[in-house]
């Protein structure tokens, strides 16, 4: 496995809920003046938005995807049986029952307040995040974890942003 030294000392640290320091795209731009074929498309791939599945050749993206599906599909399935909904038109891949997610998503769907429930949602895909990538440093799944974790912030740059209950209720709208 290559590990890309340069490339990962020049990022800064990324904090959950702090200031993005620098757009997402300027990520991709650094990652393609340095990374080539395979680990530039793994980086690309890497993505907060709905899985498409799980096959992937890297451990945190494979990690990521599957703890995100498993996390949508029970958010899904308390939204769904909510609104009276039939539950199997909404999720994805083979069902599977993580207690620790299912009670979450249970105590996310009864919330009141969107943008904090919003923001819990994201703090527990960062733990996640940061779970995933103990043990890597300066490879490609380090690298993977950070894109992520970027993406987190961005997003919640544009959620924080003067329209930000707008951004909130499109994202919310695009996850079922």
């Amino acid at each position: 496995m290559r590990e890309y030294y340069y490339l990962v000392s020049s990022l800064p640290m990324l904090e959950f809920g702090m200031k993005i320091p620098f757009p997402y795209s300027s990520f991709i731009s650094r990652c393609e003046e340095q990374l080539e074929g395979p680990d530039l498309a793994l980086i690309k791939r890497a993505s907060i938005s709905a899985p498409e599945h799980c096959d992937e050749r890297s451990g945190v993206l494979q990690q990521w995807n599957f703890f995100d599906m498993c996390l949508r599909n029970e958010l899904t399935r308390y939204r769904s049986g909510k609104l009276s909904k039939d539950v199997s038109r909404y999720t994805r891949g083979e069902g599977f029952l993580d207690p620790f997610t299912s009670s979450f998503a249970r105590w996310a769907v009864k919330e009141e307040a969107p943008l904090e429930t919003e923001l819990a949602i994201d703090r527990m895909r960062w733990l996640k995040i940061e779970e995933f990538k103990k043990g890597h440093y300066f490879d490609i799944d380090y690298l993977t974890a950070y894109a992520l974790e970027l993406q987190i912030l961005e997003r919640w740059q544009r959620i924080n942003s003067a329209n930000g209950m707008e951004v909130l209720e499109g994202l919310v709208g695009q996850k079922t």
